[in-house]
Order: structure tokens, then C-alpha cells, then sequence
């Protein structure tokens, strides 16, 4: 078995302590969304039970997450076994622990904590985040915090989205501190899962738009959705108006082209409920088959994502696109969320990012507001590094050497519009043009282009160390093509030679 390098760390750790060499009691697991961390309640069990440990406890954030957990830990485990467990019934009868939420602990902690009692368990806390430091869930589930002979803390985000402290982690001046006594920090971060292969690289394209509302009596309007003074109130409205719809109807166009050289799936995540159900009704008005699962966690919600996973290509969905749904064919996201907090983002991004036969990236669409884009900033720097280690490593450089518009019921969304050439909008300084081309010829409006993008990729690599330059073009002709659904540069449109232009100017500039 090849196991990835927090997953090599996490066994020789488990196999320390098992031989009382090791006095660890807190495991810090960063690991990041899509690197394999469902591997490690398996890894751990299967190394410590009947080795000083009796049982192992896992708690997810939600039902979906419970049951997939119990799948994930049975393709690891090789002699022992857990079992999905509510509140109801013995938890973990016949079997050597159990997977449950955190929400079935806080409606039933004496339960648990008597179910536990007497027993060294090993305590596995998958995005701890949710837990809130001195919060109801924090005292809840306090009592076996307090019991556990091992605890793992196992996150790609150790951050909340409010910047509030999680429970059971130590702080100086905001940052969690992962380091002490009986402490040990296991991490595998974005560039580390490129640079082995993985995940794939994720890519964006921002569209632009105008928006216009209501507030307070007052008629309030926004030529673009970068900066201003009503951010906020533009994103609010855009996402509950006509841009909404054109931004679905891009990535819809696009992820159908994708479609084929590659079967691809499409997630759709919402702003809230009521306009999930609109997005989802604009869906099938394209003749596309789409279902829905929304954060309610129901019934219904779990088993649309059960036939999202096999037999259904599209999901419209809200919170529930947060963590743990892996769906590795997810291609294309039309992230149509107001939620700005780079935690929640990240691991909405990290949909996209499983390896799956050909696949080669995944590519996400969203609005243009500044907010959105200094989040995504620091995802492509280690994209960046991750795959230039990776191009390295390989050999193949070397011959040539939680804000924006939630809960703001005063407003009244009237229209929006999407840019139907967001990039050009940005290129001309934000004045609308007609025309894409800037008023030029097809023909010399692509020839320009083109001849500026060669120039500005010559003048970048040209500037790199001679051992990094084939890793670099590689890495920029690759995301530029990702962009455009994987075609050449000589059948591109001056649309399509105007976003590559503009990824160009952004993420590689002079």
C-alpha cells in the first residue's frame, strides 16, 4: 500500500505510542480537503486497539458525513471494524468503536460519556472547527474531551469562519498553537498533495457584473461587483438576480464542452434554500437533470448526493458543499455563495480537487468581488509552488535548464446583469464597452492577443532560473488552456484569448 506522507507519519506515531514509547495524548492532523484524511481513524485503530487502547469514538459534522465515514473506514481498516451510530440502540455492540455527529452528542451527552466510561478510547475529531471554544457544543462534549487516552484533532481549515477560537486548541495572538507537551503536529498541505499527485489544481474565472436595489426607499446601483462602497449589497443582490442565472448559464456552457473528453460533474452551491430551489428550477429549464440538497441534512438531501455519486451529474446544494462531500468527477463549481470566510471557501474549492482517471483540474466559477479574490490568492500561490515541485521532482524542467450579503432583509434585490465579457470589462478600467474585441477586427483583435500573451510568458520564464523554466511554462500553459476548456490558442475567440490575457496579468505578472 503507498501511503501518503501524513499518512506514513500518523502510522509510525500510532506504532510509537502502541510500544509505550511515545506519551502523546493530542494529535494535530492538517491535512489538506482531498489529501486522505479518512484514512487515519482506520490507521490508528487498527494499530492501538488491543494495544493499551479499547475502542475508538469519530465525530463529524453531519449525518451525510457519518455515513460516509463508516465506508471510508472499512476500505482502510484490516482488523477492526466501527459502525455508524444515532442515539438509539447499544454504540458500538460487536464492533470496535463508532462513527456519529457532533450534534448527537450534544442532544445526548450523558449517553456517550457513559457509554465510555471505564474504557481508553481513542477520540478522532474531524473539523474540530465546528466546535466552538466555551460554546454549547464545547461542554457538551467536555466530558469526553476529558476521558479520551489519545485525541485527534484532523482539519485541512484549523480556523472558524467567525475568527473565534476552537475548542480544546491552545492560542498566541490568534494562531493556534500546535506545539507542547504530550502534543505532536502531523501536516500535508496543498503543494505537498500536488507535488505527490493527490489532487488536482483547481482553477477560477471571475465574471463580473452591474447590480441595482432597493434600501431604506432608496435606489442604489453598482457598475461592478469589484471594490465600492456597496459591495456587500451588490454581491446580496446579484446572487438573488439575472447575473446569478448568466453565471450558471457560462459554467453550464462550459462544463458541457468539457463533456466531451472528459464525463465531468457539476456542483452548484447556493446562497440559501429558497434560492438553491431557484437555481435548481433554472437547471432543468436547460434539459439538464438536477437534483437538490440543501443544509438541512434530511432524509431526502443524503440520498440525492448518494445518486449524485453514481448516476446524476448535477447537484445544486448549500452548506452541505462544505466539507466532506467527495465526489471525485465534480469538475466544475458555480460558487454562487455570499460567504467570504477563506475556511469555508477552501474546502467549497476542494470539492473539485479529487483525482479521478483523466481528469486534470477542476475549475471554479464566481462573482468578481474583491473579497472572493484575495481568498483565492493564497489557494493559487500553492497550487503554484505545488506543481512546480512536482514538474521538478519528475524531471521534466530540467532540459532546458463571513461577510458579503447574508442576512440583509432590508434590501431589495431589483435586477443585475452579468458581464457577458467580464475580463474585458476589468481590461478597460471599468468602462463597458460594446464591443469585446475594443473595436478591432476579429481576426486583428485575436492576432494582438495572441501576440501578447507569447510575449508576456517569454518575458516571465525569461526572468526564472534556468532549472525552472520548463516547470513554470508547463504550469502556465496548462492553467491557461484549463481556462478556456482545454482548447488550443489558434481556435481560441477574442473572448477566450481575453481571459487567458487577463489570468496572465494577474497570477503571472511582470
Amino acid at each position: 500500500m503507498n501511503l501518503r506522507r501524513h499518512q506514513s507519519e500518523m502510522l509510525t506515531l500510532a506504532r510509537s505510542i502502541a510500544s509505550g514509547d511515545s506519551d502523546i495524548r493530542i494529535i494535530f492532523a492538517s491535512v489538506t480537503p482531498g489529501g486522505g484524511k479518512s484514512a487515519l481513524p482506520a490507521m490508528l485503530a487498527d494499530t492501538l486497539i488491543g494495544n493499551g487502547f479499547d475502542l475508538i469514538v469519530w465525530l463529524v459534522p453531519r449525518a451525510s458525513l457519518r455515513d460516509q465515514g463508516e465506508g471510508d473506514y472499512h476500505s482502510w481498516a484490516t482488523r477492526t471494524s466501527i459502525r455508524a451510530a444515532d442515539n438509539s440502540g447499544y454504540l458500538y455492540r460487536g464492533v470496535d468503536g463508532y462513527v456519529t455527529t457532533y450534534q448527537a452528542v450534544v442532544a445526548n451527552p450523558s449517553l456517550h460519556s457513559l457509554a465510555l466510561d471505564g474504557k481508553r478510547f481513542i477520540l478522532f475529531l474531524d473539523e474540530p472547527h465546528h466546535i466552538l471554544a466555551g460554546g454549547e457544543w464545547h461542554h457538551a462534549l467536555a466530558p469526553l474531551m476529558a476521558k479520551a487516552a489519545l485525541t485527534v484533532y484532523a482539519s485541512g481549515t484549523f480556523a472558524r469562519g467567525d475568527g473565534q477560537p476552537i475548542a480544546g486548541i491552545d492560542y498566541s495572538n490568534g494562531l493556534p498553537v500546535f506545539s507542547g507537551p504530550g502534543k505532536a503536529l502531523i501536516r500535508y498541505s496543498r503543494s505537498d498533495a500536488l507535488r505527490d499527485g493527490a489532487i488536482v489544481p483547481v482553477h477560477f474565472r471571475h465574471i463580473d457584473g452591474k447590480a441595482e436595489w432597493e434600501q431604506d426607499g432608496e435606489r442604489y446601483s453598482s457598475d461592478s461587483l469589484a471594490g465600492g462602497d456597496y459591495a456587500a449589497q451588490a454581491l446580496f443582490t446579484v446572487l438573488r438576480t439575472e447575473y446569478a442565472l448568466a453565471l450558471l448559464d457560462t459554467t453550464i456552457a462550459d462544463w458541457r464542452k468539457s463533456r466531451e473528453t472528459y464525463i465531468g460533474k457539476l456542483l452548484v452551491v447556493a446562497p440559501n434554500i429558497e434560492t438553491a430551489a431557484k437555481y435548481l428550477h433554472h437547471i432543468q429549464r436547460r434539459g439538464i437533470e438536477a437534483r437538490i440538497a440543501t443544509s438541512d441534512d434530511t432524509p431526502g438531501a443524503r440520498n440525492n448526493i448518494a445518486t449524485f455519486k453514481t448516476d446524476l451529474d448535477v447537484l445544486v446544494t448549500v452548506g452541505m458543499a462544505y466539507e466532506g462531500l467527495s465526489v471525485p468527477r465534480v469538475t466544475h463549481i458555480a460558487c454562487l455563495t455570499h460567504i467570504r470566510s477563506v475556511p469555508w471557501l477552501e474546502q467549497c474549492f476542494a470539492r473539485a480537487n479529487r483525482t479521478y482517471q483523466w481528469k486534470t483540474c477542476g475549475v471554479v466559477y464566481g462573482p468578481n468581488d474583491d473579497k472572493f479574490r484575495e481568498a483565492i490568492r493564497k489557494i493559487e500561490e500553492e497550487q503554484e509552488q505545488g506543481l512546480r515541485e512536482k514538474e521538478e521532482r519528475d524531471g521534466s524542467g530540467d532540459e532546458d535548464d463571513g461577510e458579503g450579503g447574508a442576512a440583509r432583509p432590508w434590501i431589495m434585490p431589483i435586477g443585475s446583469e452579468a458581464y457577458t465579457d467580464p475580463v474585458q470589462f476589468e481590461l478597460e478600467g471599468g468602462k463597458e464597452k460594446e464591443k469585446p474585441n475594443g473595436g478591432l477586427a476579429p481576426s486583428k483583435a485575436e492576432k494582438l492577443l495572441r501576440s501578447e500573451i507569447a510575449k508576456h510568458i517569454e518575458i516571465y520564464i525569461g526572468g526564472k532560473r534556468a532549472g525552472s523554466k520548463a516547470a513554470y511554462a508547463r504550469i502556465i500553459h496548462s492553467a491557461l488552456k484549463a481556462a478556456v476548456g482545454g482548447k488550443a490558442r489558434e481556435h481560441l475567440t477574442v473572448e477566450e484569448l481575453a481571459l487567458q490575457w487577463a489570468i496572465l496579468k494577474e497570477r503571472w505578472p511582470l
